[in-house]
């Protein structure tokens, strides 16, 4: 085993992929020398110069290029700086690498990971810092992964790697450094398929669902709330796409409440998703309504207020004592971030929700 941080598990990853497989390639702006924005994987450049290519300012561009290798046979991944400018390459993605599977006649398959790291973190204001899985949930054929440890990390990207359909990968912004776990050594036996969900912690009072950063503010809320005899049990999803409900499902007939948090905005996150799997298929077993936290609707401001508007640690806390109608202490009945969003609301009241 190898004691690492969720970067140093995804470049494991990726390197050992690379050596395995001449088909895989690694692009993006900077990923040569500079060894990217996010990760700095320097040994790809340095082992690898031939399959990492430094891309221009294009995102457009170089995705299409991607999407065209994929076609061919080889298994690109692109890095995007921010996932904020997917858009710009929506078109390469929605229609050149999800469709082409069907459009094919099942001939032609489109093995590409594009990957990037969203949330909050770098204080860079609204054009860098938003999380994108509910833009994307609707293309079939597209799988969506959000780990949030080195040991997942590591494992999927090896899948996702030899998956033959295209994949979204996001990282989180605020754990992709902090986090550590012992990671394999290299091995065909640490690939981890998509679909599976992992409990976090067991627990049998209400259920969390949660991914990256409030997947980490949900552990720390319900290691708090175990000190007021309160029991969580947190489900981390690893993929949204496919997403594992049937684990979520034998959790809330355990405890019969659910709380689902994302830092995603609310409205149309997968949240509302995953809420409404569970209404068809388990309504009768919530004795609460369920309970969703996110982001308001609104976009994320320059520098650390943005901390003051995305959901943390006390927003889980507050939504769990709701759900079980237990009384708040004074520290989890005031919170900065709803002076914030009032004053968002009197400048904006139609935006912010």
């Amino acid at each position: 085993m190898r004691h690492l941080n969720y970067a140093q598990a995804l470049e494991a990853a990726v390197f050992e992929e690379m050596q395995r497989d001449g088909k895989v390639y690694y692009m993006g702006e900077d990923v040569g020398v500079f060894g990217g924005a996010i990760s700095k994987m320097y040994s790809l450049f340095k082992t690898f110069p031939e399959r990492v290519i430094d891309t221009p300012l294009d995102e457009k561009g170089f995705t299409g290029v991607a999407v065209g290798m994929a076609w061919m046979g080889l298994r690109p991944i692109v890095e995007f700086m921010y996932p904020d400018f997917i858009v710009l390459a929506m078109n390469e993605i929605a229609h050149g690498a999800c469709k082409q599977y069907w459009l094919s006649n099942q001939k032609c398959s489109v093995p590409m990971v594009i990957r990037s790291c969203q949330g909050i973190g770098s204080q860079c204001g609204a054009h860098h810092s938003e999380c994108i899985e509910g833009w994307l949930m609707n293309y079939p054929g597209l799988k969506i992964a959000v780990p949030t440890f080195p040991d997942d990390a590591y494992g999927m990207m090896k899948y996702a790697i030899r998956d033959n359909d295209p994949v979204v990968w996001l990282d989180c912004r605020t754990t992709i450094y902090t986090t550590e776990a012992d990671v394999p050594e290299e091995a065909d036996n640490a690939l981890i398929p998509f679909g599976s969900a992992r409990i976090r912690r067991e627990g049998t009072d209400v259920t969390i669902v949660a991914w990256h950063k409030l997947l980490t503010d949900a552990l720390a809320a319900a290691e708090d709330l175990e000190k007021q005899g309160i029991s969580c049990e947190v489900i981390d999803p690893r993929t949204l796409i496919p997403f594992d409900i049937e684990t979520v499902l034998a959790s809330i007939r355990k405890t019969g409440h659910l709380i689902i948090a994302h830092e995603a905005n609310v409205r149309g996150g997968f949240g509302a998703e995953i809420a409404a799997q569970v209404l068809e298929r388990e309504a009768g077993a919530l004795k609460t309504p369920i309970t969703r936290i996110g982001t308001p609707n609104t976009f994320i401001p320059v520098g650390t207020v943005e901390w003051q508007i995305v959901p943390d640690k006390m927003d889980v806390i507050r939504a769990v004592k709701g759900a079980l109608g237990k009384e708040l202490t004074s520290e989890e009945q005031g919170s900065a971030e709803v002076d914030v969003i009032a004053e968002l609301k009197k400048s904006r009241p139609n935006d912010v929700e």
